[in-house]
C-alpha cells in the first residue's frame, strides 16, 4: 500500500522551524513525513519563497543570520520532494489564477494537488476565503488529520 500524499505551500514549511502561529499543526505534519507515514510534496520554488521568508525575518530583526542559514539547511536535510516547474503546469496555474483571482504561485500549489488527486495544506486564510466554495482539495492546517488512522483517507 502506498503511502498518502499531501502538498504543502511554503508557509506550512516555515511553520515547520520558526515558531509561528499554526506551527504546532504544521509540525504534526511533518513528524508524519519523517516518520515515513505520509509522503510530502511542493514546488521546487517553495525553497525560494521559504529562503525569502527567513530573509524577512532577518531583517525585522525576529532572527539571527546564523540561525536563518541553521533553518535553511534543517529544510534541506529534512528532503521532502520538490516537483520541477513545466511549462504546460505554469500554464495551468496561470489560467487557474486568472480564474479564480489568487497568484500564479498559490494556483500552482493547487494545480500541483489536482496533479496528484490529493490535498494541498495552507495557513493561508486569505487563499482559503478566496477558494473555500471551489476547491475541496485545500485545507487550513487545522484539519490535518491528529488521529493517524485518518491518513489513510487524507484523498
Amino acid at each position: 500500500m502506498s503511502k498518502p500524499t499531501v502538498i504543502v505551500d511554503s508557509n506550512i514549511i516555515v511553520k515547520w522551524f520558526i515558531p509561528e502561529k499554526y506551527s504546532q499543526e504544521a509540525i504534526l505534519l511533518r513528524d508524519d513525513y519523517l516518520y515515513g507515514r505520509i509522503r510530502v510534496i511542493a514546488p521546487i520554488y517553495a525553497l525560494l519563497e521559504y529562503a525569502n521568508t527567513l530573509r524577512k525575518y532577518v531583517a525585522r530583526k525576529i532572527l539571527a543570520k546564523d540561525h536563518a542559514v541553521e533553518a535553511y539547511n534543517l529544510l534541506v536535510e529534512v528532503g521532502i520532494e520538490y516537483e520541477d516547474i513545466t511549462p504546460g503546469d505554469t500554464r495551468k496555474a496561470l489560467l487557474y489564477s486568472l480564474t479564480n483571482n489568487t497568484t500564479v504561485y498559490d494556483a500552482y500549489y493547487v494545480i500541483l494537488a489536482k496533479k496528484y488527486n490529493t490535498v494541498m495544506y495552507t495557513a493561508d486564510e486569505k487563499l482559503l476565503a478566496t477558494l473555500s466554495n471551489k476547491e475541496s482539495g485545500i485545507r487550513h492546517i487545522e484539519e490535518y488529520p491528529i488521529d493517524r488512522s485518518k491518513l489513510l483517507r487524507i484523498k
